[in-house]
């Protein structure tokens, strides 16, 4: 994807190439009195970004007593936020919104998320790009299925897991909700941790000490979100770029504390993802996805009626709709009058279908006390129990969980049980 995404402010909009070199010659054409600071500030994103994927798996009492010499600078920023870490570097207020603008993809405002896992997100979007899959998300899980065929596996779909089956601290199985039991003497769960370990096990088996722990870790935010298929072209309005910013200001804490009480018309993320792969849409149409950091909790958790989805939850679901493609309207003008179908979700939606605790959107929040050797590792305590997916390490994402199955699947693969 090239460019990454758009940026659209009140006064004007910024355009964010791929390339790294040619990002920050536009940001110090734009601030020349900041040249010197992004520079540094990018060098230092690459060296972190860097030092954090030669980390180890997992480590031993000689990496941590060597850590700070091995490497400074993750052991200088790893408790510090992406805020702290810029204020090193530039002074200008403005800039700062612009370099962290993506920080939705993180979960929370550069004031509140991880320096580490900033750092990396931005690597990964300038270094080693972003891409999406051609015919959409689903050809991509159509392929893992595929693959788990090919490999001797077997998909069980409508099937929940209702025990992770455990003797002497050692996983021997899991029940089903159909009754079937399996037996297993390595089980990788990538669910939420909560229900893995609180539910799924029972906080019995666990030691006092790690189910307080879960209980006091943190869950990321949630979004709403809307899909919408129009029947205009956006680049007739010249929005031609598939990944579009919108903000209402250039303090990011204003417009993040106003997504946690549904101040809709100050920001949101549109995917437009049909002018990328037209396939995605019949020929004069196009797909439009609008996203929306808030809470699970929102208005009484989205009006529900004695832990139903009763009218008022689907009247607020159809207004929260209606405010965001008003916000959207700033950008791509009259949009509203050429919608011809519509669909939306609420995090009770994301829970609903993920069963992540409040409807988690990253799994763990990324604050600096949830990220690195802080956050759940992929091999537990219980002995053939292991973690994959965004409640473990490295964090939420599409590519960041991929890797945790590898790391996961490296472990099992050399029998570290």
């Amino acid at each position: 994807m090239d460019p990454l995404y758009r940026i659209f402010y009140p006064d004007e909009s910024i355009t964010i190439p791929a390339d790294l070199d040619e990002y920050i010659a536009l940001l110090s054409k734009k601030f020349p009195d900041e040249k010197e600071g992004i520079s540094k500030l990018f060098d230092t994103i690459k060296n972190l970004a860097e030092d954090i994927q030669r980390l180890p798996t997992s480590l031993k009492i000689c990496d941590i007593m060597l850590f700070p010499l091995k490497f400074p600078l993750i052991f200088k920023y790893y408790k510090k936020t992406f805020a702290d870490m810029m204020a090193d570097f530039i002074m200008d207020a403005k800039l700062k919104s612009i370099i962290s603008a993506g920080w939705p993809c993180a979960g929370l405002p550069p004031s509140k998320v991880s320096a580490l896992y900033m750092c990396v997100f931005l690597h990964s979007a300038h270094v080693e790009g972003f891409y999406r899959t051609k015919g959409g998300a689903q050809a991509f899980v159509d392929l893992l299925v595929k693959a788990l065929a090919r490999y001797g596996g077997v998909l069980q779909l409508k099937t929940k897991a209702a025990k992770i089956q455990v003797e002497n601290n050692r996983v021997i199985g899991v029940e089903t909700s159909k009754g079937e039991r399996v037996h297993a003497k390595c089980i990788v769960s990538n669910i939420d941790a909560r229900q893995t370990f609180l539910n799924l096990i029972g906080r019995e088996k666990l030691n006092r000490k790690f189910s307080e722990r879960l209980e006091r870790m943190e869950p990321s935010i949630s979004f709403f979100q809307a899909w919408l298929g129009i029947d205009v072209d956006p680049r007739n309005n010249g929005v031609n770029e598939s990944e579009i910013l919108y903000y209402s200001s250039y303090n990011t804490d204003e417009i993040y504390d106003s997504c946690l009480t549904g101040g809709f018309e100050s920001m949101c993320a549109i995917s437009i993802p049909s002018l990328l792969d037209p396939n995605l849409a019949p020929e004069g149409k196009h797909v439009i996805g609008i996203l929306y950091p808030v809470s699970y909790d929102f208005e009484q958790q989205w009006m529900m009626e004695n832990e139903k989805r009763g009218q008022e939850y689907q009247n607020l679901k159809v207004k929260v709709t209606n405010r965001l493609i008003k916000t959207v309207e700033r950008v791509v003008p009259r949009l509203s009058e050429h919608i011809i179908v519509s669909e939306a979700a609420t995090p009770l939606t994301l829970g609903r279908y993920t069963l992540n605790y409040k409807g988690a959107a990253y799994g763990w929040a990324h604050v600096p006390d949830q990220v690195g050797t802080n956050r759940l590792q992929p091999k537990t305590h219980i002995k053939g129990l292991y973690l994959a997916g965004h409640w473990t390490t490295p964090g939420g994402g599409t590519i960041a969980v991929a890797l945790s199955g590898k790391t996961t699947a490296e472990m099992i693969l050399k029998k570290q049980i």
